[in-house]
């Protein structure tokens, strides 16, 4: 079942590429209802490059050749200007390496190395903490017009992964160097109390400091923690201040954020100076998957009280997420939910749409990769399907206008991580013989996996 299963996925995924290989060719993405392409993410094939892995592990292979042909005789960084140094790193820097981690191919290595150097440049700041924008033609780097002060915490730490396995695969350490300084900078200040950090860190200062009092697991806070494990998991289980910093901020999680009564579902809120408030993004669903895998790796073991612990919520996010696709009018979630005093969701008015986000569908496939249950597997199958139903397009797959309401229609909008993310996790979670063994490589927040350090050659 899973097999036949996994060749709808895959389907999918040939479908909308054909559409973008028909009419967006090299363009950063695919309008799926409108049939053109354009370059919105600085004219750097965004999408291409985000499913080469996507490409690979479907086993679509004549198509990512003929996709390492365009990188290697046509994507330059020469002509690209202001880029979000955090979704070029994750994104595109990304997709470079993994392609090159499964195939050894030079021309995604030397494309990566020259990524690379141009985003170093956002690095030199007083305080140390990046820039969230550089130019990759000049010199310039700076924090967005919305938040000139501050660094955003899910942006400064979700680089780490990318540069050190550069740094790996290069032998040019400075790399390594620069993302590994901003743990060094950022333990000290980890608040002892909670353990967690505001979405803020203002970095034009010699010391950074915090800009604001929000916490949140979603928007602007959430792969900063999923990388804490990551990088340490990637390390090989050695650097262990990362360890603890982890840990300690889900010890913060289950003290101030976790909201869970018995018989209705459970749910991480966002606190602002001290107050909670009763939302959950989508974003946040990243959560199940990650505190499995914490578990898992647990350094006391799957059975110490921490990992039992966090692998109950981890399992009962994954319900709630789940709910949050389930309980709408077409099968798929909003882009943030809100809650009762009684924990009882509420599908927002203020966000219904969905833009083909992969947060519940990475749950569910750590979650079946570690403990083997077939219900996330029969849940990301549920997902599919909705989506196939509701935003399939004649040369793609768009955006929802209101989850709850078919008729309000779709957007003009395919986010490069549908076929990155969205769409891999769906094969990848019905796929019985994929060759991804998660002890040896760890996932960016991307879904790129990237070989741990100490297993390259």
């Amino acid at each position: 079942m899973a097999r036949k299963r996994r060749t709808f996925v895959r389907n999918a995924m040939k479908h909308v590429w054909d559409g973008y290989k028909t009419y967006a060719w090299g363009k950063d993405e695919l309008l799926p209802l409108s049939a053109k392409g354009r370059d919105n993410w600085g004219g750097m094939g965004t999408t291409l490059v985000d499913s080469l892995s996507t490409l690979w592990l479907m086993g679509m292979k004549v198509e990512f050749w003929e996709a390492r042909d365009w990188v290697r005789d046509h994507l330059s960084h020469d002509h690209v200007g202001a880029v979000s140094v955090f979704e070029t790193t994750i994104r595109s820097l990304g997709g470079l390496l993994s392609a090159y981690d499964f195939t050894q191919d030079k021309a995604f290595l030397e494309k990566a190395d020259d990524l690379g150097s141009r985003l170093s440049k956002a690095f030199h700041s007083p305080s140390g903490i990046p820039y969230s924008e550089t130019t990759l033609n000049g010199d310039k780097s700076y924090n967005t017009v919305w938040h000139s002060k501050d660094a955003i915490l899910s942006e400064l730490g979700t680089l780490q992964l990318e540069f050190r396995y550069l740094a790996k695969v290069t032998g040019n350490n400075d790399y390594a160097t620069l993302v590994n300084r901003i743990y060094d900078i950022m333990e000290p200040l980890q608040p002892p109390d909670t353990g967690l950090f505001p979405l803020f860190i203002g970095n034009k200062g010699s010391k950074p400091d915090f800009g604001n009092a929000r916490i949140s697991l979603g928007a602007m806070g959430d792969s900063f923690y999923e990388y804490l494990l990551k990088v340490w998991l990637q390390g090989g289980k050695k650097e262990d201040n990362y360890r603890r910093m982890y840990d300690k901020a889900m010890d913060g999680v289950h003290k101030y954020l976790v909201q869970e009564q018995p018989g209705v579902l459970t749910y991480i809120a966002e606190m602002n100076n001290g107050r909670i408030n009763r939302k959950m993004d989508h974003l946040s669903c990243f959560m199940g998957g990650t505190l499995a895998l914490g578990a898992y790796t647990n350094p006391d073991g799957l059975n110490s009280d921490r990992a039992q612990r966090d692998l109950r919520l981890g399992k009962a996010l994954a319900y709630t997420c789940y709910q949050m696709y389930a309980q709408s009018n077409t099968g798929i979630a909003p882009e943030y939910v809100r809650f009762s005093d009684k924990n009882d969701l509420q599908l927002s008015k203020h966000a219904p749409y969905y833009i083909l986000r992969p947060e519940a569908a990475e749950t569910f496939f750590i979650l079946h990769t570690l403990t083997g249950d077939p219900t996330y597997r029969e849940w990301g199958w549920e997902i599919f399907q909705a989506i196939e139903h509701h935003c399939k397009t004649d040369i793609g797959y768009a955006s929802l206008v209101d989850v709850n309401n078919p008729e309000a229609g779709q957007n003009d909008k395919m986010e490069s991580f549908f076929l990155a993310e969205t769409l891999k996790y769906l094969f990848l979670l019905q796929d019985p013989d994929t060759e991804l063994d998660l002890e040896e490589r760890v996932f960016n927040t991307e879904a790129h996996p990237l070989r741990l350090l100490h297993l390259i050659q």
